[in-house]
């Protein structure tokens, strides 16, 4: 019997309900776009906050709509589970009213509150990365806290309160049930790599309260019924389950690669979109100080698996130029960026796509360009060169994490697989493959949502395993390869000229 299963999955600039019907014997799915909106934080006083009144509206109409849209089909909804970005939470207090209102991760007074915090630290940077597996970036939720404690005590003298990243809270609004799903608690720097569990001597020593931290659940948990007067709202039955997915949307898109058929060790993952995020599956935490140094994170996954990835700015940085495109009065579609791009001189101006100051909004025209003058290059000028310039800095740097993760394991990666919003360019596509050396095989773009409706239907009997997972979602898309041409530039000397980014 086709069973439906319906997964909110937000991103930091936007969301979507999605509807996934499971059918057949071998099982495939089907995934059908119900509700899709766009959303950012809000400028208050106390810094950036989310607006969770539009977006709790927006993920309601789109459960609403999958709804509909089920019923339409004849097919039972089964379950509703949320994915969203790591690190952002809220404070929630034993009568279910929220106090205060979540900080956007790229809260300028974050880095502030990193610095000063590892002070307090003995080991510092290192230490932290020792115990918990994540290295020290100004967003993780321990550094958000800091920044919280320090301006606002009395958030945190409620007794019973409790702190639920963004999915858990979405989930007990949904529920009525608190609980932190393992995924993305593996992205505050709270929870120790060697027991999976909440560090609360961590707390301790940077004098931070930790009684808010509740129970943690692995993804797959079915939480509870939908809250009954809700469900009534949704038209939805009131024995539909609220299943806790792989929370972290990374989590979700990872445990959606379809790798069926290749050999332990010889394929990494790139999820591609704001932020791209590129590793392997690990079966333990990896906290020596050689991935410490290279800035590799060891986030949970589904089954119980460690993703040993690095966080890479992404497509941010093509969405700032957009935006800076746009305000001196320059319109730019990201195809009509990508062809721009095209059409411009290759490696001819490269930058480290993670420095600091990239990460943070606004003026990215001129911080490109400041780049290039500090480092004596050729300085972007037309919209091409600018574009060109990110996603030649970018498929270096992919090729760059590769090389260093089989410095630091013992995989030989031969296939990169490409999930996520990422696929549809092909001008970066083809770049990274050139770049990267290896077969670039280009996965489902929406792997997030596809891993989340499957996670839940792991965690309600309906798929058996991670392999089972992925074998299903094998059968039911079509994997594009694209062949790595080297020859096309020259990406030796680009590399070298990257090596000198990275180190200065």
């Amino acid at each position: 019997m086709a069973t439906a299963h319906i997964a909110i999955d937000l991103g930091a600039s936007g969301g979507r309900a999605m509807l996934a019907v499971l059918d057949g014997k071998p099982a495939t799915v089907r995934l059908e776009e119900a509700h899709r909106f766009a959303h950012e934080p809000l400028d208050t006083p106390a810094g950036p906050v989310w607006d969770l009144t539009t977006l709790w509206r927006e993920i309601l109409i789109g459960i609403r709509a999958a709804a509909a849209m089920a019923a339409e089909a004849g097919v039972p909804v089964r379950s509703i589970g949320c994915d969203t970005w790591g690190v952002d939470w809220a404070l929630v207090e034993p009568g279910g009213e929220l106090v205060g209102l979540p900080h956007a991760y790229r809260d300028p007074d974050h880095a502030r509150a990193r610095d000063r915090l590892l002070a307090r630290i003995d080991g510092g940077a290192e230490a932290v990365y020792q115990r918990t597996g994540i290295p020290p970036q100004p967003f993780n939720t321990l550094f958000q806290v800091e920044a919280r404690h320090a301006a606002s005590p009395g958030l945190f003298t409620v007794e019973g309160t409790s702190l639920l990243l963004l999915p858990d809270l979405l989930h007990f609004w949904l529920s009525g049930v608190r609980a932190n799903e393992r995924t993305n608690a593996s992205t505050t720097s709270f929870l120790s790599a060697k027991t999976l569990d909440w560090d609360h001597g961590l707390m301790e020593a940077a004098k931070l309260p930790s009684a808010s931290l509740g129970k943690l659940v692995k993804p797959g948990t079915k939480l509870g019924p939908l809250r009954p007067e809700l469900a009534a709202a949704l038209g939805l039955p009131d024995s539909v389950e609220v299943v806790a997915p792989g929370t972290h949307d990374t989590a979700s898109a990872v445990a959606a690669v379809p790798a069926v058929d290749e050999a332990p060790g010889s394929w990494a993952y790139l999820s591609s979109g704001t932020w791209s995020l590129l590793g392997v599956e690990l079966d333990r935490p990896k906290t020596t100080l050689d991935a410490f140094e290279a800035g590799f994170t060891n986030e949970q996954g589904v089954g119980g698996r460690t993703r040993f990835l690095r966080n890479i700015a992404g497509l941010w940085l093509v969405q700032e130029l957009r935006r800076d495109l746009e305000q001196s009065g320059q319109s730019f579609d990201y195809a009509q960026l990508a062809n721009a791009a095209a059409l411009a001189e290759p490696l001819r101006t490269l930058v480290d796509p993670n420095a600091e100051d990239l990460a943070a909004p606004g003026d990215s025209i001129a911080k490109l360009q400041g780049h290039a003058r500090r480092t004596g290059q050729p300085v972007p000028e037309s919209p091409g060169q600018l574009a060109r310039c990110c996603f030649d800095s970018l498929a270096l740097c992919y090729a760059d994490t590769i090389e260093r993760i089989e410095q630091l394991t013992d995989h030989r990666i031969a296939t990169l697989y490409l999930v996520g919003g990422g696929v549809n360019n092909q001008l970066l596509n083809q770049l990274t493959a050139d770049a990267t050396g290896r077969t670039l095989r280009l996965g489902p773009s929406e792997a997030t949502a596809l891993g989340n409706a499957l996670v839940q239907a792991m965690g309600l009997g309906l798929v058996e395993s991670v392999e089972d997972l992925r074998a299903i979602v094998a059968r039911s898309q079509d994997v594009e390869i694209v062949s790595s041409n080297p020859s096309s530039a020259d990406w030796a000397a680009a590399k070298q000229r990257f090596a000198t980014l990275l180190i200065s």
